[in-house]
């Protein structure tokens, strides 16, 4: 089996992992200092604090705003759910823009249409590895006085125009999760370009608590599942379990958004657990974050050899992510939208011929409807549609040619 996204870890980041596991900084200094100066030197931004994860990062970000309570956020209709979740949380009202067709990204277009007194914020989302197309959304926000808080949480070292993602709004977030560029088994972090938000930053991040031994247990087993599973001889031993883990985590998401939003008093699932990042996982992205570029690249040129293998089906039976001249996407997912045939189906097929191919956000449309009376066409087009074919550093010329031929051939099936 083919995995779906996976990070290469060498046994120096284990090594690594195990050190600062057992000795914390007794013989060094702080790897999350170093880490939190490197990124924010790699971004190009005025400051960076590092947290446990990237939801942690988004929620410290919206509370480190300032806003009262009801103050609305306008967000994209077509991302990971968590990012609605945390807005609520918060205290705050997530507003619904609807998405670019092509992009996958919010569409800034429609932001002056959407936004009433009570809009104070807008959270541009660099969704799969694609930048926005973040001109627009800065002229609004600056023309209309809104925060801007960036979700780069899938496209560290992507660029537009040549800047960095994370570099141009108040506030940026980072996730080094699995599945993401680069990973710490788990970790997040916040870029400030807003120097009048660096001191709110900061306190709230001073007041998290350290993380407990859970944490970096899970840290550890992140790291090595990684390191173990991510061969494809290997990888179909644990993919039914983390399919079901990340289904169990969208249903826990998905059902606190709706509590919340009903403003109902039922205890929420734990999907949100504030902490300072790890030592351990520090360590691990401090590696990684050498690398950055290089794996980068490597996603580049295998989503450039998978269009090329594809293209002939572009627009036919699926359609292919598309690249613009202003804009470096790093394609951490290889998003296709199936035009003909059932989608379950093909994702069906294409696991019985070896390749782990996923639907993405599939609830997305059904959780708007719950949370909002506006249309959403594009999102609802998303949701029904796109999947991700595998693309990440580990995989051969060999593995590109068989995730062609499997999808090429199962398309086939449905003529």
């Amino acid at each position: 089996m083919i995995p779906i996204a996976t990070v290469p870890i060498s046994f120096g980041e284990v090594l690594s992992l195990t050190r600062k596991l057992a000795f914390g900084n007794l013989f060094d200094e702080s790897d999350v200092a170093q880490f939190e100066k490197e990124l924010a030197n790699y971004v190009g931004t005025k400051r960076v604090l590092a947290c446990n994860s990237g939801r942690t990062a988004l929620y410290l970000a919206m509370k480190a705003l300032g806003l009262n309570p009801g103050d609305e956020v306008l967000v994209p209709g077509y991302t990971c759910a968590i990012l609605f979740e945390v807005v609520l949380r918060a205290g705050l009202k997530p507003v619904f823009v609807d998405v670019n067709l092509e992009t996958c990204n919010l569409n800034s277009e429609l932001i002056p249409k959407i936004l009433t007194l009570k809009t104070k914020a807008i959270i541009p989302v660099h969704l799969f590895g694609r930048p926005c197309d973040i001109d627009l959304i800065v002229e609004a926000a600056d023309k209309y006085g809104l925060y801007i808080v960036e979700d780069v949480a899938q496209a560290l070292g992507a660029e537009y125009k040549g800047q960095k993602a994370g570099s141009f709004g108040d506030l940026a977030i980072f996730s080094f999760g699995p599945g993401k560029s680069i990973t710490g088994g788990q970790g997040g972090a916040i870029a400030v370009n807003n120097p009048d938000l660096i001191e709110s930053i900061e306190s709230f991040q001073s007041q998290l608590p350290n993380p407990n031994l859970r944490w970096k247990l899970l840290v550890t087993r992140n790291v090595l599942a990684m390191k173990i599973f991510s061969s494809r001889s290997l990888y179909g031993l644990v993919k039914g379990h983390v399919d079901s883990n990340m289904e169990k985590t969208d249903e826990m998401i998905i059902q606190n958004c709706s509590t919340l939003a009903k403003g109902l008093s039922s205890p929420l699932n734990p999907s949100l657990k504030p902490a300072k990042m790890p030592e351990a996982s520090a360590s691990v992205i401090l590696k990684q974050l050498q690398k950055i570029d290089a794996l980068n690249e490597k996603r580049i040129m295998n989503a450039n050899e998978l269009s090329a293998l594809l293209r002939a089906e572009d627009e036919k039976s699926i359609q292919l992510p598309k690249t613009y001249n202003d804009s470096k996407s790093t394609f951490t997912r290889f998003p296709i939208r199936i035009l003909r045939g059932n989608r379950t189906l093909v994702i069906k097929e294409m696991s019985r011929r070896g390749v782990d191919a996923k639907e993405l956000y599939y609830y997305a449309a059904d959780l708007l409807h719950k949370l909002s009376k506006a249309q959403f066409p594009n999102t609802e087009a998303l949701s029904d549609s796109l999947i991700a074919l595998p693309n990440h550093p580990l995989l051969a010329e060999e593995d590109l040619k068989e995730i062609s031929t499997a999808l090429l051939s199962t398309l086939q099936g449905f003529r």
